[in-house]
């Protein structure tokens, strides 16, 4: 005997998710990922690395930058545009860091690196739902407000919103 059986349901896929970063914290960013991967390079270069080669940032830091752009054209106000930065894309500067401290960084380097992933960890309670515009990931204008975060440590962390 068969017996029928409703078909089980398949869970709908959730929407990534990203935080919202400002395009200072993008040029912050970009510099820690260029300055792991100068260290990174000098080290590769100077014979004490023999591993597979790591590949270039250059290609990830293009990949903010269109939705940098992106995010000015959802709202062109420089002030409230927020670049959508995934949660499994922390882990490049996390990456870094790590570099950073195993290959001597420039004085200022590693700490702004450090304050910047202090940043990201604290907007990791705010993600949201992002869409894309021509392939490009980027907030939908209502989304673009932030709230702002209480941090354990210093307080109030203000939100990017201008007052």
């Amino acid at each position: 005997m068969f017996r029928r059986t409703q078909p089980t349901p398949t869970p709908s896929t959730p929407e990534p998710e990203a935080i919202a970063i400002d395009m200072d914290e993008l040029a912050a960013l970009e510099r820690a990922l260029l300055e792991a991967a100068r260290l990174r390079r000098t080290w590769m270069e100077s014979g004490g690395y023999f591993g597979p080669r790591v590949p270039t940032v250059h290609d990830a830091i293009a990949l903010l930058y269109q939705r940098a752009g992106a995010a000015f054209a959802v709202q062109p106000d420089p002030q409230r545009a927020r670049i959508p930065l995934f949660l499994h894309e922390i882990k490049w500067l996390t990456d870094a860091i790590r570099s950073m401290e195993r290959h001597w960084a420039r004085d200022g380097h590693l700490s702004d690196a450090r304050n910047l992933h202090n940043r990201f960890n604290a907007l990791l309670g705010q993600t949201r739902a992002i869409t894309h515009m021509g392939g490009t990931a980027c907030f939908t204008h209502e989304s673009t407000q932030a709230p702002t975060v209480r941090s354990v440590t210093q307080g109030v962390i203000p939100s990017h919103e201008a007052e």
